[in-house]
Protein backbone atom coordinates (compact mmCIF):
# COMPACT_ATOMS: atom_id res chain seq x y z
CA UNK A 1 0.00 0.00 0.00
CA UNK A 2 3.04 2.11 0.24
CA UNK A 3 4.03 2.16 -2.88
CA UNK A 4 0.10 2.43 -4.21
CA UNK A 5 0.12 5.99 -1.51
CA UNK A 6 3.58 7.37 -3.07
CA UNK A 7 2.29 7.37 -6.39
CA UNK A 8 -0.61 9.43 -5.32
CA UNK A 9 2.24 11.50 -3.50
CA UNK A 10 3.82 11.72 -7.14
CA UNK A 11 0.82 13.04 -8.69
CA UNK A 12 -0.15 15.68 -6.53
CA UNK A 13 3.74 16.62 -6.69
CA UNK A 14 3.86 16.63 -10.45
CA UNK A 15 0.19 16.93 -12.08
CA UNK A 16 1.53 14.40 -13.84
CA UNK A 17 1.16 10.45 -14.14
CA UNK A 18 2.29 7.71 -16.30
CA UNK A 19 -0.32 6.22 -18.75
CA UNK A 20 1.56 3.74 -20.01
CA UNK A 21 -0.36 0.10 -19.11
CA UNK A 22 -3.83 1.75 -19.04
CA UNK A 23 -6.47 -1.03 -20.24
CA UNK A 24 -9.57 2.12 -20.58
CA UNK A 25 -10.16 3.68 -24.27
CA UNK A 26 -9.04 7.08 -24.10
CA UNK A 27 -11.67 8.26 -24.58
CA UNK A 28 -13.12 6.77 -21.49
CA UNK A 29 -10.31 7.57 -19.14
CA UNK A 30 -10.64 11.15 -20.60
CA UNK A 31 -14.46 10.66 -18.85
CA UNK A 32 -13.37 8.92 -16.04
CA UNK A 33 -10.58 11.52 -15.49
CA UNK A 34 -12.79 14.24 -15.64
CA UNK A 35 -15.22 13.15 -13.13
CA UNK A 36 -12.69 12.03 -10.52
CA UNK A 37 -11.57 15.49 -10.99
CA UNK A 38 -14.63 17.33 -10.62
CA UNK A 39 -15.39 15.12 -7.91
CA UNK A 40 -12.20 15.98 -5.86
CA UNK A 41 -12.83 19.24 -6.56
CA UNK A 42 -16.59 19.69 -5.43
CA UNK A 43 -15.71 17.34 -2.11
CA UNK A 44 -12.86 18.84 -0.83
CA UNK A 45 -13.14 21.80 1.84
CA UNK A 46 -10.87 25.43 1.98
CA UNK A 47 -9.18 23.52 4.47
CA UNK A 48 -8.44 20.68 1.99
CA UNK A 49 -7.19 22.41 -0.33
CA UNK A 50 -5.07 24.04 2.04
CA UNK A 51 -3.32 21.06 3.38
CA UNK A 52 -2.60 20.07 -0.18
CA UNK A 53 -0.41 22.69 -0.77
CA UNK A 54 0.74 22.59 2.68
CA UNK A 55 2.27 19.34 2.45
CA UNK A 56 2.97 19.94 -1.39
CA UNK A 57 5.06 22.90 -0.28
CA UNK A 58 6.80 21.32 2.78
CA UNK A 59 7.34 17.90 0.74
CA UNK A 60 9.04 20.39 -2.03
CA UNK A 61 11.70 21.95 0.44
CA UNK A 62 12.95 18.18 0.40
CA UNK A 63 14.64 19.36 -3.06
CA UNK A 64 17.97 20.77 -2.83
CA UNK A 65 17.39 22.22 -5.27
CA UNK A 66 15.04 24.76 -3.25
CA UNK A 67 16.03 23.70 0.46
CA UNK A 68 17.70 27.30 1.04
CA UNK A 69 14.05 29.02 0.40
CA UNK A 70 12.97 27.16 3.33
CA UNK A 71 12.74 24.94 6.48
CA UNK A 72 9.92 23.21 7.43
CA UNK A 73 10.30 21.62 11.40
CA UNK A 74 9.83 17.69 11.36
CA UNK A 75 7.02 17.83 13.46
CA UNK A 76 5.08 19.79 11.32
CA UNK A 77 6.20 17.81 8.24
CA UNK A 78 4.65 14.50 10.19
CA UNK A 79 1.49 16.83 10.69
CA UNK A 80 1.18 17.52 7.50
CA UNK A 81 1.77 14.06 6.38
CA UNK A 82 -0.79 12.68 8.88
CA UNK A 83 -3.20 15.09 7.47
CA UNK A 84 -2.83 14.40 4.01
CA UNK A 85 -2.66 10.58 4.66
CA UNK A 86 -6.38 11.05 6.16
CA UNK A 87 -7.56 13.14 3.50
CA UNK A 88 -6.35 10.86 0.49
CA UNK A 89 -8.51 7.84 2.22
CA UNK A 90 -11.47 10.06 2.56
CA UNK A 91 -11.03 11.01 -1.11
CA UNK A 92 -10.88 7.00 -1.99
CA UNK A 93 -12.15 5.59 0.41
CA UNK A 94 -15.64 7.35 1.35
CA UNK A 95 -15.99 10.94 -1.12
CA UNK A 96 -15.34 10.12 -4.97
CA UNK A 97 -15.24 5.89 -4.44
CA UNK A 98 -17.68 5.90 -7.27
CA UNK A 99 -15.36 7.74 -9.54
CA UNK A 100 -11.91 6.21 -8.11
CA UNK A 101 -13.53 2.49 -8.35
CA UNK A 102 -13.47 1.98 -12.07
CA UNK A 103 -9.88 3.99 -12.43
CA UNK A 104 -8.77 1.62 -9.88
CA UNK A 105 -9.90 -1.76 -11.50
CA UNK A 106 -8.12 -0.78 -14.84
CA UNK A 107 -4.93 -0.11 -12.59
CA UNK A 108 -4.83 0.51 -9.07
CA UNK A 109 -1.47 2.72 -9.10
CA UNK A 110 -2.64 5.04 -11.94
CA UNK A 111 -5.74 5.69 -10.11
CA UNK A 112 -4.10 6.60 -6.87
CA UNK A 113 -1.79 9.10 -8.85
CA UNK A 114 -4.65 10.35 -10.90
CA UNK A 115 -6.56 11.58 -7.06
CA UNK A 116 -3.08 12.70 -6.05
CA UNK A 117 -3.00 14.87 -9.29
CA UNK A 118 -6.24 16.63 -8.99
CA UNK A 119 -5.96 17.28 -5.15
CA UNK A 120 -2.86 18.99 -5.99
CA UNK A 121 -4.01 20.78 -8.94
CA UNK A 122 -7.74 21.83 -7.27
CA UNK A 123 -5.34 23.01 -4.34
CA UNK A 124 -3.17 25.17 -6.60
CA UNK A 125 -5.37 26.66 -8.52
CA UNK A 126 -7.61 27.86 -5.25
CA UNK A 127 -3.53 29.03 -3.70
CA UNK A 128 -2.84 30.43 -7.45
CA UNK A 129 -6.02 32.82 -7.55
CA UNK A 130 -5.40 35.40 -4.98
CA UNK A 131 -4.24 39.15 -6.13
CA UNK A 132 -1.80 38.81 -3.85
CA UNK A 133 -0.13 35.83 -5.84
CA UNK A 134 -1.84 37.32 -9.20
CA UNK A 135 1.15 40.54 -8.77
CA UNK A 136 4.05 38.81 -7.00
CA UNK A 137 3.76 36.67 -10.25
CA UNK A 138 3.92 39.45 -13.16
CA UNK A 139 6.78 41.29 -10.32
CA UNK A 140 9.34 39.35 -13.10
CA UNK A 141 8.49 41.43 -15.72
CA UNK A 142 9.74 44.59 -14.29
CA UNK A 143 13.35 42.92 -15.14
CA UNK A 144 12.43 42.05 -18.43
CA UNK A 145 13.67 44.64 -21.15
CA UNK A 146 11.24 44.57 -24.89
CA UNK A 147 14.88 45.51 -26.59
CA UNK A 148 16.04 41.69 -25.52
CA UNK A 149 12.96 40.88 -27.18
CA UNK A 150 13.17 43.32 -30.44
CA UNK A 151 15.27 40.51 -32.39
CA UNK A 152 12.74 37.56 -32.10
CA UNK A 153 10.03 39.63 -32.76
CA UNK A 154 11.19 41.01 -35.95
CA UNK A 155 11.78 37.41 -37.00
CA UNK A 156 7.95 36.57 -36.47
CA UNK A 157 5.96 36.33 -40.16
CA UNK A 158 3.69 39.39 -40.54
CA UNK A 159 0.30 39.22 -40.59
CA UNK A 160 -1.55 40.54 -43.32
CA UNK A 161 -4.07 42.90 -43.12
Amino acid sequence: MRFKVTLAAVGALAGLTSQAGWCAQPSERSTQEAALTQCVALRTTGADRLLTVRWLFAMMTNSPQISDLSNVPAERTKELNQGFAKLLTRIITKDCIAEVRPLAADNLDEAFGLVGKALGETGMNELMSGKEVDKAMSDYADFISEDDFKPFLDSLPKKSK
